[in-house]
């Protein structure tokens, strides 16, 4: 019995600490509101407002710009402020050294309003923020900024690829010439030949590899044995074999969907990542 009351009493102090917690968030929120609103008049803006309580202006505009996609890579310059100017500035891109952030859309989350302004943006738009805590930080704070905080951003969307393009932008950077594209969109760059055997379905062939992201991180390396036809191996990698003969090296830059797809692998791989593998099938 004592453990039964044990447990109510625990029970009730946990909904009595959400309770408190809901109060001190709409309590806040009003606040945010009463600021944003100060900051909006104080400033002789007129601005639009999202359902979610997003205020919004667009400073720059470029109908004929690009919309995200989820998977796509985004680059992005922004500065984020607090609304009552003391110590305003606490967050910005290097806009003068031209060091945009960049990150995978819809992969990668930055702070609600932010994320919700994107979706509505096209490259070269450019758009004044006022969020309320809940668009913003919430309930975290640091030395900077306090909890609850009211946040503005002015953002910029630079730059949006798909995976094609950055697929692309790497070849054209590199200055690599492409031997085939196939149907599945595998660039075959084929470095090295010979007149040894060319590689049959069921053969089990040992392979040297390099496996590389496309800002040239490597994420693995080393020597594995494949059986051509087993699926044992992602897609664009067995692909790529099975274009060789024995001896013979080659560069593969695929799309994630002929590697590891929307759920990435590990940390290093994200979703929607193109892959590069330099490899060479051993005798």
């Amino acid at each position: 019995m004592k453990q039964l009351v044990v447990a109510v009493l625990a029970a009730l102090s946990m909904v009595s600490c959400q309770k408190i917690l809901e109060n001190e968030a709409e309590k806040n929120y009003e606040l945010n509101e009463k600021e944003i609103q100060s900051y909006i008049s104080a400033n002789n803006l007129t601005m639009e407002k999202s359902a979610t309580g997003l205020y919004y202006k667009f400073t720059a505009t470029n109908p004929t710009g690009l919309k995200p996609n989820v998977g796509d890579q985004v680059s992005i310059h922004y500065t984020l402020f607090k609304l009552n100017g003391v110590g305003a500035k606490i967050d910005s891109t290097e806009r003068l050294k031209d060091k945009p952030f960049t990150y995978v859309y819809g992969v990668n989350s930055l702070i609600p309003g932010m994320d919700e302004a994107l979706s509505l943006m096209r490259t070269g738009d450019r758009a004044l923020l006022l969020m309320n805590h809940f668009l913003a930080f919430g309930a975290q704070s640091d030395d900077i900024l306090p909890a609850y905080s009211a946040l503005g951003a002015d953002v910029e969307l630079v730059k949006v690829r798909n995976e094609n393009q950055q697929i692309e932008d790497y070849i054209k950077e590199k200055k690599l010439t492409v031997t085939e594209l196939t149907s599945t969109g595998l660039r075959f760059i084929q470095t090295t030949t010979t007149t040894d055997a060319k590689i049959a379905q069921g053969d089990v062939v040992r392979v040297k590899y390099t496996g590389k992201l496309l800002n040239d991180k490597q994420f693995d390396s080393g020597e594995i044995q494949v059986r051509l036809g087993s699926g044992g191996v992602i897609t664009g990698f067995e692909e790529g074999i099975s274009k060789l003969r024995y001896n013979e090296k080659a560069t593969l830059i695929f799309p994630s969907s002929l590697g590891y797809g929307v759920q990435g692998s590990g940390n290093v791989i994200m979703p929607y990542s193109p892959l590069l593998f330099e490899i060479e099938v051993l005798k």
